[in-house]
């Protein structure tokens, strides 16, 4: 007789408020941003030609807000389709001093669940991921663009330089391709975001960590290490701010989306 193993799987945590909660308004969305954006698309896409891409640097409010432009990053993505994906966000939820995975088979998205590559290098703690949308939000993405990957989630709390070091040298060992799960400034004039994200993008360049005004600083800190060991830097895709949805002009989150 056959024996099956129960395989454990993380629920979407955020779904319905941070991204559609189902297939269809996930296609219609994605849809919607690629039918209104083909050139824009056409045109990154023939840009990047017989350039290697290692990994993406993208914003993770809800999409409604940051989705158009995290999704001009996941089109590189679906071109590449890379075996594993480490996927590196930050701990909104608790204080923490290290790097963690989640011990879970799988994740389930709306669009079906995405296979959890195991690494033990990391240690793991399921409860510091059940209930974070910085990486969450990413999956129907990952899954939609890149449905044959196998991912390792990693939430990252404040480390130091050593830390970031060695957790980008066994990424760059170990052949991942490396997504990046950060917000740029937050709740500032419209005038101010831009002023301190077009610093903060111009510090993202330059690999750069001590200019940075972003929620995901810390996984930032190891993407730069990342670009150090594969020789390469980011390049901006698009930078766009909440205000062009909501028309608040007082209270403004700004977004960027890059390649490495």
């Amino acid at each position: 007789m056959i024996k099956y193993i129960k395989q454990s799987v993380r629920k979407e945590a955020v779904a319905g408020s941070f991204y559609p909660d189902n297939e269809k308004k996930i296609i219609d969305f994605i849809s919607f941003v690629e039918t209104s954006r083909v050139a824009v698309i056409q045109n990154i896409l023939i840009s990047l030609k017989g350039r290697k891409v290692n990994g993406l640097i993208v914003p993770h409010a809800g999409w409604i807000y940051s989705g158009k432009t995290a999704l001009l990053a996941y089109k590189i993505l679906e071109t590449i389709k890379p075996s594993r994906i480490a996927l590196l966000g930050p701990s909104h939820q608790f204080p923490i001093n290290r790097v963690l995975s989640d011990s879970h088979d799988h994740w389930s998205t709306p669009l079906g669940s995405i296979k959890i590559h195991k690494d033990h290098y990391f240690e793991s703690n399921d409860t510091y991921h059940a209930h974070e949308h910085a990486l969450e939000v990413q999956t129907p993405f990952i899954k939609y663009y890149s449905g044959i990957s196998e991912m390792l989630p990693l939430v990252i709390g404040e480390i130091t330089e050593s830390q970031a070091e060695d957790c980008a040298r066994h990424l760059y060992n170990h052949h991942y391709f490396v997504i990046i799960s950060t917000d740029l400034s937050h709740f500032n004039s419209l005038e101010m975001a831009k002023k301190k994200d077009a610093v903060s993008i111009s510090s993202i360049q330059d690999l750069n960590d001590q200019n940075l005004d972003a929620c995901g600083t810390n996984p930032l800190k190891v993407a730069f290490e990342f670009c150090k060991l594969s020789n390469s830097k980011p390049h901006l895709i698009e930078y766009s701010t909440s205000a062009e949805i909501t028309g608040d002009k007082h209270n403004v989150v700004g977004y960027a989306s890059f390649w490495f």
